[in-house]
């Protein structure tokens, strides 16, 4: 007899925050685009069931990777992929810049899709297959080999796409990534990692502290350093670098508590650059006030509080780094995102996930968590065939 496939939706706390910040993201997104779509109802419509075809393809990709245990893929299948992927992140040159950056590739007039959006994914799962070797393997030549090809990732979308933000949160989740493996022989290594931590913070504060904005200010021209400086006071740039932080801030102040109401946003109409994508938060904060940015705050923390309790339950390493992957994957991009939009730290450009507009990112997030709820379940099984073997 063949054995049955029990398929799961794996937590279903997971299951559901994540299925209602879909919804969510998804009527934000349409009210968001009223500001571009002028009146023009069939170019609304466009967007909105083009939105519910990314969400249905990524749910399914969804349900697929937590019932289909990736990670046993042989390493050398991972290292094709990551052939792949490089050449996926090359490419995109070829197909023109969108906003300053190289980072889409183009199908036809309206398909969009962003590599380094599948990349940060693939390399939380890269990190979990490289860095949970068999005892006698864990040396610290696998820790470089995953830093060095994690690093030509990031420099690619760096350097070559231009692309800052997107390069940040892969960095920033490689880096942590590294960090979790409690191995010996790591440990040195751990120590040097963690003082470049303190450093780069000094590093931050320093760079947005008064004296050195000033000789930025008088003696730098650059779009990057001009980000820092209208993080540190927008109202010195408010014609210029200063305007949208300026303007979201505003929007924040007009939602309130309760906010204008659905639909009725003011300043999506001319004051964002993508109302739908970078700052959909102003977006949601003025026409639901401060008790919707709570809704979404709440439904993140419900998301992502099974997968972290679970990261400390689980007694494999790859369970480990694929759940806590996943976790500063969204922490990451909520606090870049939120923070940039209002007025805490420069803009990066990076989306708010499962709310901004975008196809790539909306699969990759349902992806990653796709990955993280394959942990859990595995990690129930395990803990249920050893009670199981206790009792007999």
């Amino acid at each position: 007899m063949h054995k049955k496939i029990k398929l799961t939706l794996g937590d279903r706390l997971v299951s559901f925050s994540a299925l209602a910040l879909v919804i969510f993201g998804s009527l934000m997104i349409a009210s968001a685009e009223m500001g571009n779509s002028a009146g023009d109802t069939s170019y609304l419509t466009s967007i909105i069931i083009r939105q519910l075809i990314y969400a249905i393809l990524g749910i399914a990709v969804y349900f697929i990777l937590v019932n289909f245990r990736v990670l046993r893929l042989s390493r050398y299948i991972y290292f094709v992929g990551y052939g792949l992927m490089f050449l996926l992140l090359m490419s995109t040159r070829f197909f023109g810049e969108i906003g300053g950056a190289y980072a889409w590739i183009t199908i036809g007039k309206s398909i969009t899709i962003q590599p380094s959006e599948f990349a940060k994914v693939f390399l939380i799962a890269l990190a979990a297959k490289m860095l949970n070797r068999d005892e006698h393997e864990k040396n610290i030549r696998n820790l470089i080999r995953y830093g060095v090809l994690s690093f030509v990732f990031v420099l690619i979308v760096m350097v070559y796409q231009h692309d800052f933000g997107s390069g940040v949160v892969m960095f920033i989740i490689c880096y942590c990534c590294a960090l979790i493996p409690p191995y010996r022989e790591y440990t040195k290594v751990h120590i040097w990692m963690f003082g470049l931590i303190f450093l780069a913070i000094g590093g931050i504060g320093l760079i947005m502290s008064p004296p050195v904005n000033e000789f930025f200010r008088n003696h730098a021209d650059s779009y990057m350093i001009g980000r820092f400086l209208a993080a540190n006071d927008p109202f010195m740039y408010q014609y210029d670098i200063g305007y949208h932080v300026i303007m979201s801030l505003v929007s924040f102040a007009n939602g309130g508590i309760i906010g204008l109401g659905y639909g009725n946003s003011i300043h999506k109409y001319m004051n964002f650059p993508n109302p739908s994508n970078d700052f959909i938060l102003p977006v949601i904060v003025e026409e639901l006030g401060f008790v919707g940015f709570m809704i979404l705050v709440i439904l993140y923390a419900l998301m992502l509080y099974p997968i972290v309790r679970g990261s400390l339950r689980c007694k494999r390493i790859s369970g480990k780094i694929v759940m806590l992957g996943v976790f500063v994957y969204f922490v990451t991009h909520f606090i870049l995102n939120v923070g940039g939009v209002g007025g805490l730290i420069p803009l990066t450009g990076v989306p708010l996930l499962m709310i901004s507009s975008g196809g790539s990112s909306l699969m990759a997030a349902l992806a990653s968590l796709g990955l993280a709820q394959n942990e859990l379940v595995t990690m129930k099984k395990a803990e249920t065939n050893e009670n199981n073997s206790g009792k007999v």
